[in-house]
């Protein structure tokens, strides 16, 4: 809106902000910041913004804190100009946007900066506040589609909040999408009552023959039914899924909203349902009341209504005659054949240990993994012939080295192969179970036919699971079979489209298939998904580095380091040797740093290998990839696609090790 000089033309509102964008730029970046103007004035946006002949006075400076107090987005323009000034009127209006943010909720959308050249977050010279909200670049102010739908989406968040309601989503930095209001939609950015109904323009209205499972409710006396409530959603799930004709979100994306008070039509809306299933759990002792609705989300009639008295003796059959009553009252003209038979029910106690296990593998952390590796080996001793239990057991040892920067695949997977085996020996037709083989074979045996044939068997076994799929197509991408690997990743989002986990693998696909830009607007998209932050963050590390975009690189590495607990100090350390000697001074500074750590786990010797073959020192790089190898990591996978390691491929001693790993 102004310069440093002052302000500039007649400030007073065309609205009274209430979806109005406020651009404050320094004077020598008038021209980009009318750029970004125009680009969203053409989407149809507000956007305050003026570039007369100066005025100045008491009463523009009145007029212009009235617009930073009514305004709905304020949209600080960074780059080495705005550096470079120390004094302006640019900085007083950073100041008092600040000073409103510190009025609202921390998720309230409000602060957007924008940085239009090379600028690092560490050298940019703005306030504190602003390093709490994921930064967006704007090279030389050309404004992507991807940007105006992010403003859109934001402005959209806090139109609809209701008097005095201060939360909606926003964009923290610590953790993406946070809520804090009752109303999802409007956290969400998902409309409301009758509008939230219909389909959204240009997105066609939901497939008949679908169904969301919610979290089922614990209503029992403690509220210490947690894992049982989700465990019993779960089974559910997997019941539906194996209905060929029916659509089903996976688990990830019916529990996106768990504790989250939305309505059944935003969440519906969210997930492209025409169905949903939910429900309550009272559970006492042996003995369980199970309350179940299905509802038609366009009139939101209940369709039909159960409750069931049982003992846990009889879990399994309450949950088989659930499944059956969604399918029935779907009707015939929807569905044409019931959900398969269960062919096993294992033993009642075994079974709540299984849940508990189950429970914890879900909060993917190492702690929970050994805490569910305890569950299920307890669900093992009392029912000896539980597939799901050991395949549980062998899903904790393979991704335990993935979480655990301390652990040892050579330890962890000999186990996770033997569970997995013994799963597969006592039920070949486990879906899970030949998934979990195929990623075993694929990450540690480096047996890349065998694990395709384990993928391939999982997705004929249960064609709508999200899982086989995300693990084939990252199979095919490694395997230089991007077009093939890219559409089983795609399907998996559509399985699971809120799922940050699949989300981050398409990502990672599309990086290591050379689509960097794709890469790039699929990484901010799972950024908003709040979860894998600062593996999301080292992800953009790498494909901004592999497009050459360098100083986004390095602010997304100081991100990630920041994430995960590097100190301050180091990370400054690494910026600073970046804004003095560009990218050759951050990789040595960083390669420095991890040196000294020393044997500090497989992270890093990964980390070291892929610095050094940046770099062009072949000879290190190759040395930390021969400790990668010989400690079987899972990075070890991309060595044929990830750019990360091109200077290396003329190389005979890397030709070698990708003959080694099975992939010459």
């Amino acid at each position: 809106m102004t310069d440093e000089s002052g302000p500039k033309g007649d400030p007073v509102p065309a609205s009274d902000g209430h979806r109005a964008v406020f651009l404050s730029y320094a004077s020598q970046d008038a021209e980009v910041a009318a750029s970004i103007c125009n680009t969203l004035r053409d989407a149809g946006i507000e956007v305050w913004f003026d570039q007369n002949e100066l005025r100045g006075g008491a009463a523009w400076d009145a007029a212009i804190r009235r617009q930073i107090k009514a305004c709905a987005l304020f949209v600080p323009i960074i780059s080495g100009n705005s550096r470079a000034r120390v004094e302006g009127y640019f900085r007083l209006e950073w100041k008092l946007a600040v000073d409103r943010s510190h009025l609202m909720a921390a998720e309230k959308p409000f602060l957007l900066p924008v940085v239009i050249d090379g600028t690092s977050e560490g050298d940019a010279r703005v306030p504190d506040k602003f390093h709490e909200f994921q930064w967006t670049w704007l090279r030389g102010g050309e404004a992507p589609r991807a940007f105006v739908e992010r403003v859109t989406h934001l402005l959209t968040l806090g139109e609809d909040l209701p008097a005095g309601a201060t939360g909606s989503v926003g964009t923290a930095r610590h953790g993406g999408p946070a809520y804090a209001t009752s109303e999802a939609a409007r956290r969400a950015g998902w409309p409301t009552g009758a509008a939230a109904q219909r389909p959204a323009p240009g997105k066609s209205a939901a497939p008949e023959k679908s169904i969301a499972v919610l979290p089922f409710v614990d209503m029992s006396q403690h509220k210490d039914q947690e894992y049982f409530t989700d465990g019993l959603t779960e089974e559910l799930i997997g019941l539906l899924t194996r209905v060929p004709e029916l659509r089903v979100p996976a688990r990830t994306s019916c529990f996106y909203f768990k504790g989250k008070p939305a309505t059944i039509a935003e969440i519906a809306q969210a997930l492209n349902v025409a169905h949903v299933l939910e429900g309550s759990v009272r559970k006492s002792g042996n003995t369980v009341r199970i309350t179940v609705q299905l509802i038609r989300v366009e009139t939101g009639y209940h369709l039909w209504s159960q409750t069931y008295d049982r003992t846990l003796v009889d879990i399994f059959k309450v949950q088989d005659e659930i499944a059956a009553s969604v399918v029935q009252s779907l009707s015939a003209t929807l569905l044409s054949a019931p959900p398969p038979g269960r062919t096993t029910s294992p033993d009642s106690d075994a079974y709540q240990l299984y849940l508990r296990g189950h429970f914890h593998w879900n909060r993917r952390s190492p702690e929970e993994f050994r805490k569910a590796i305890r569950f299920f080996e307890q669900a093992i001793a009392l029912d000896p012939n539980y597939a799901l239990a050991f395949t549980g057991l062998a899903d904790c040892y393979s991704l335990l080295p993935i979480y655990d920067r301390m652990a040892k695949a050579t330890e962890t997977m000999p186990q996770a192969k033997t569970a997995i085996l013994r799963a597969l020996a006592i039920d070949d037709n486990l879906s899970e179970a030949h998934a979990s083989l195929g990623l075993i074979l694929e990450i540690f045996d480096f047996d890349w036919i065998g694990a395709e044939r384990q993928y391939q068997r999982a997705v004929e076994l249960s064609p709508n699971s999200p899982v086989p799929h995300q693990w084939y197509g990252e199979l095919l991408v490694n395997t230089g079979r991007f077009d093939e690997g890219l559409a089983e990743g795609r399907h998996a989002v559509e399985l699971d489209p809120l799922s940050p986990v699949a989300n981050l693998a398409l990502a990672i696909q599309l990086n290591s298939a050379h689509r960097y830009t794709e890469a790039i607007e699929q990484l901010q998209k799972t950024l908003e998904l709040g979860r894998t932050f600062a593996d999301t963050n080292y992800f953009l590390f790498e494909a901004y580095a592999n497009k050459g975009m360098y100083p986004e690189a390095v602010a997304a590495y100081a991100r990630q380091k920041a994430l995960d607990g590097v100190p301050a100090s180091a990370v400054a350390a690494f910026q600073d040797a970046f804004a003095k000697d560009s990218w050759p001074g951050f990789l040595k500074a960083r390669i420095q740093s991890l040196e000294a750590q020393g044997q500090a786990g497989q992270a890093v010797a990964d980390e070291l290998a892929s610095l050094y073959a940046r770099a062009g020192d072949a000879d290190r790089a190759l040395a930390w990839l021969e400790k990668s190898y010989a400690d079987r990591s899972a990075r070890l996978t991309h060595l044929k696609v990830n750019a990360r390691y091109d200077n290396l491929r003329d190389d005979p001693r890397f030709a070698d090790l990708l003959r080694r790993v099975g992939l010459a």
